[in-house]
């Protein structure tokens, strides 16, 4: 649209310049061929096409530059953003909502991603939702003789956190549209959510042991923690075995 205004524009321009200096040069001949009433309605006609022209060049133009100009800020604006978020990341890899955040990143910027994207949210959406029914089962109960399973399961959410950024470091290979997720490590990326889906079941089969260790105490005022402690010394044993470096 603004572009078919500036060619408008330039035609009614051209147009009135030709007029115009028509009327200007007009020669005695041709003052006495139309008159001078004929050269007046020319120089005027030229005069409002030339006034046309330009307007409907500004108005093509002006939007056009601010448009652009727009753009680039905007361009700018994100670049920014997304360098302020992958410093906040790097500084803080293993916190899950940072985590989520450069994981939209990533996708926005290939979203070829987007399946391997939604496997690592899944897995964050999970240990989230095991916290929060872990939590609320301990409040209801007063549970406060469970509290060292709350810090088990904020290192599950850790060590998730921590495969996916094993993820995260093979998409930074690709992370522009043009590149493919065939260069990504099939091998990291699987062992890496395969690990993830053994940590959520043994979070499952925990919350499983505290629900029937809560239950029994409530019934009794006294509960058997032997097979709840022992699955807590798996998984001490499993994190102590296989975390990496933070």
């Amino acid at each position: 649209m603004l572009k078919a205004l500036r060619i408008i524009g330039a035609i009614l321009s051209v147009l009135g310049i030709i007029g115009v200096a028509t009327g200007l040069l007009a020669s005695s001949s041709m003052i006495v061929a139309i008159g001078i009433r004929g050269v007046s309605l020319i120089s005027t006609l030229s005069a409002v096409s030339l006034g046309t022209g330009v307007a409907a060049l500004a108005g093509g133009t002006i939007p056009a530059v601010i448009k652009k100009h727009s753009g680039q800020k905007q361009l700018e604006h994100d670049r920014e953003n997304d360098r302020k978020q992958f410093s906040e990341y790097a500084k803080d890899s293993l916190n899950p909502e940072k985590t989520r955040i450069r994981l939209e990143q990533l996708r926005r910027k290939n979203p070829s991603l987007n399946t391997l994207v939604e496997n690592c949210l899944e897995n964050l959406d999970r240990i989230d939702t095991y916290q929060a029914r872990h939590r609320s089962l301990l409040e209801a109960n007063e549970a406060i003789y469970l509290e060292d399973t709350i810090e088990i399961i904020d290192e599950s959410e850790k060590r998730i956190c921590r495969n996916i950024r094993n993820i995260i470091n093979c998409c930074i290979l690709v992370e522009d549209s043009k590149s493919s997720v065939n260069e990504l490590d099939d091998n990291i990326i699987r062992s890496s959510l395969s690990d993830n889906e053994e940590e959520l079941k043994t979070v499952a089969t925990l919350l499983k042991y505290s629900v029937a260790y809560i239950n029994n105490y409530n019934r009794s005022g006294v509960s058997d923690r032997s097979e709840l402690d022992a699955w807590l010394k798996v998984m001490k044993s499993s994190m102590g075995g296989n975390n990496e470096k933070q």
